[in-house]
């Protein structure tokens, strides 16, 4: 069996487009969504976590081998969490997003809501004797993300920022990513222009995934989405190969026909 975040989300309708009428709104940027379940706030939760402890988690869900493993790891560290952290994360990212357009944001904001809720609580679910998950193989990036959140918590310590949220975020989306193998931006997460994140089959598309490069200690290398160019999103789920169709009959044209 295998388990799936996304069935913890009311909206199961797998829309691949916002509204046109919301669709003209002043782009946040991709470094936005790197705040997208940790940003820089006043909340600070009931947690405390020092660097070391966060150093020493990541290390052990680098050396996790398989799904079971690595949830055994990230049970562990989420155990020392509870709601009021989860609260004040969502506190923190409405006060992030509140200059954004009224419209887009409430789009948004429930999307974000039922992922940090939806995963903590698909988390402790499967922390039970008789997880409902499909064990095998964690994807082989799972060791460079854990020196990446090292790296990362290394960083925010020294600019004497707090780490427990910060470090919350990366374990949410360990468990996310390599666990359940869903993308850190849930189906259904809307951007500026009309795309979102979604599902088609067992495959994960987002308009965001390569375009992060420049964004330090990003969740988008390690997400299991492939980038989506736009055409599936605005024009159906055979736009991919008809444009390449048309530009190989293009190429054809140029190359052979002047």
């Amino acid at each position: 069996m295998t388990f799936r975040l996304s069935a913890w989300f009311s909206d199961r309708t797998g829309k691949k487009r916002i509204p046109s009428s919301h669709a003209p709104i002043a782009s946040p940027g991709p470094a936005m969504w790197e705040e997208i379940l940790a940003p820089a706030g006043r909340q600070r939760g009931g947690a405390r976590l020092s660097l070391s402890e966060a150093e020493e988690i990541s290390a052990a869900i680098g050396k996790a081998q398989t799904k079971l493993e690595l949830l055994g790891a990230i049970s562990d560290a989420a155990a020392r969490f509870s709601v009021t952290d989860l609260e004040a994360m969502m506190k923190n990212f409405e006060e992030k997003t509140r200059d954004l357009d009224p419209a887009y944001r409430r789009l948004l904001l429930p999307r974000i809501h039922a992922y940090i809720f939806g995963s903590y609580h698909a988390l402790m679910l499967l922390c039970t004797d008789d997880p409902a998950l499909e064990d095998g193989p964690v994807r082989p990036s799972l060791g460079a993300y854990a020196a990446m959140v090292q790296e990362a918590c290394r960083r925010r310590a020294q600019a004497e920022k707090p780490l427990e949220l910060y470090f919350l975020k990366y374990l949410l989306a360990a468990f996310t990513m390599y666990v359940l193998e869903e993308p850190a931006h849930p189906v259904g997460t809307p951007f500026p222009g009309g795309l979102a994140v979604y599902r088609e089959g067992d495959s994960y598309y987002c308009p965001v995934r390569d375009k992060s490069d420049d964004i330090p200690f990003s969740l988008c290398p390690f997400c299991p989405a492939r980038q989506d160019t736009g055409a599936r999103s605005l024009h159906g789920r055979d736009a991919d190969r008809r444009i390449e169709r048309l530009g190989t009959i293009e190429r054809s044209r140029r190359d052979y026909h002047g």
